[in-house]
């Protein structure tokens, strides 16, 4: 499992991102589509190719800053990797929760950086 899987970068304005990251990395970034209250407009990438995935996104939750973009963090299993994160020091900021296949959560870490974890649902 990659140890990044994906990242999310915050913008102002998602047209003017969407042209900005097209012309730049000369690709094509498809419709945005609405996830949790916010607009993503994913840059192409494949499930099983190596390597994250990555999105523009604009929402309330999403504020472009010089702090940096949101990093989700692929785990093999959320609940011991959480407990791990919790001893030390981390605090709790969401989840766990299903999204599709992933048992998903956030933390705030030890410098108060907002990181996402994942693991794939096992059935």
């Amino acid at each position: 499992m990659n140890p990044v899987m994906h990242v999310e970068i915050p913008v102002a304005d998602l047209a003017r991102a969407i042209a900005f990251y097209q012309q730049w990395l000369q690709l094509r970034i498809e419709a945005p589509v609405a996830v949790h209250d916010c607009l993503m407009a994913y840059l192409p990438f494949g499930d099983d190719a190596a390597g994250a995935s990555m999105a523009l996104v604009h929402g309330a939750d999403y504020r472009p800053s010089e702090q940096g973009a949101r990093i989700y963090i692929g785990v093999e299993d959320l609940d011991a990797s959480l407990a791990r994160a919790l001893q030390a020091g981390a605090a709790l900021r969401f989840g766990p929760a299903q999204a599709g296949q992933w048992h998903v959560a956030e933390i705030a870490d030890s410098e108060g950086n907002r990181i996402a974890v994942q693991a794939p649902i096992v059935a």
